[in-house]
């Protein structure tokens, strides 16, 4: 939710495998592995210094 209680980004996914953060000096990360058996790939969501949203879903 953002400052006027509206969703930014809804995404549903399953089959997540680690769940790390990554937090540096300029930027801050969260990355969300996945692994489907035939696909597998990870989410990169920076939230500072601005949000981004990097997804990577690949045929093994």
């Amino acid at each position: 939710m953002n400052n006027q209680e509206v969703t930014l980004v809804d995404i549903y996914r399953e089959c997540a495998t680690r769940l790390s953060f990554s937090p540096g000096k300029s930027t801050r990360n969260i990355l969300i592995e996945f692994d489907m058996g035939e696909c597998a790939g990870v989410m990169d969501i920076q939230i500072a210094p601005h949000f981004a949203i990097e997804d990577r879903l690949l045929f093994r």
